[in-house]
């Protein structure tokens, strides 16, 4: 796999005079419950302009609304950029307020071989930037290069999130093989999630985000994209 290096200084960051974009806009006279994002590629998708409002095509936030109901759930903030560490999020997340933050981080860590430890420690700092009453902390993908760092990874992110009282979501659970790679048709790179795979990815936030007990689904099919 390509190791990639975390990219921060202004790309995806806006002025503090810079409107929010429409992609942010909560609409009017709609009960809504708002979330927040921290992330790397895998929320990304190709977009360097998360902070203002810009996910690309194959990302899970454009997928947490369940096709064929009124949204329910509005983005409001967050960054995420491809490449990103941890600890690249706790330095570029801006401060902000929502429902819940969303957390879906690591996967770029494993590559760098940073400990959970420091993962950890990061992970507590993105939490504490922005005032949510729910931290949603999401298991990774697959990586079908590493699958037992992957799986090892995402044990240590339920405890975790347990240990801090957080929500713990196994929202990558309809992406895994039984062989903990990802199913076929779900990802072009063994790494990150195609369209497909977003649409699973993205069901399984939706409901962690608005029921309790939370668990992934696997059966998406017709999910339109948010927004």
């Amino acid at each position: 796999m390509a190791v990639f290096v975390g990219l921060l200084g202004l790309s995806g960051m806006p002025r503090a005079d810079e409107p929010l974009p429409q992609a942010f806009a909560v609409p009017a006279g709609v009960n809504h419950n708002t979330f927040m994002v921290a992330g790397d590629s895998i929320t990304a998708a190709g977009s360097r302009k998360v902070a203002v409002g810009h996910v690309g095509e194959a990302s899970w936030v454009r997928y947490v609304n369940t096709p064929g109901t009124p949204a329910t759930l509005a983005w409001t903030g967050g960054w995420a950029l491809g490449g990103a560490q941890s600890g690249d999020m706790a330095v570029a997340l801006r401060a902000g307020s929502a429902d819940s933050l969303v957390i879906l981080a690591g996967t770029n860590d494993l590559a760098h071989g940073n400990s959970h430890t420091m993962i950890g420690e990061n992970l507590a700092r993105i939490a504490r930037i922005v005032r949510a009453p729910m931290v949603l902390l999401s298991s990774i993908p697959p990586r079908d290069d590493a699958v037992a760092a992957t799986v090892a990874y995402n044990e240590f992110l339920k405890t975790f999130a347990g240990e801090r009282g957080w929500t713990y979501v196994d929202a990558s659970a309809g992406l895994r093989s039984e062989a903990n790679t990802f199913i076929e048709g779900l990802s072009d790179d063994g790494v990150h999630p195609n369209v497909e795979g977003a649409k699973i990815l993205g069901a399984a936030i939706g409901q962690a985000l608005t029921t309790k007990p939370m668990q992934a689904i696997a059966d998406t099919a017709g999910v339109e994209p948010l927004g």
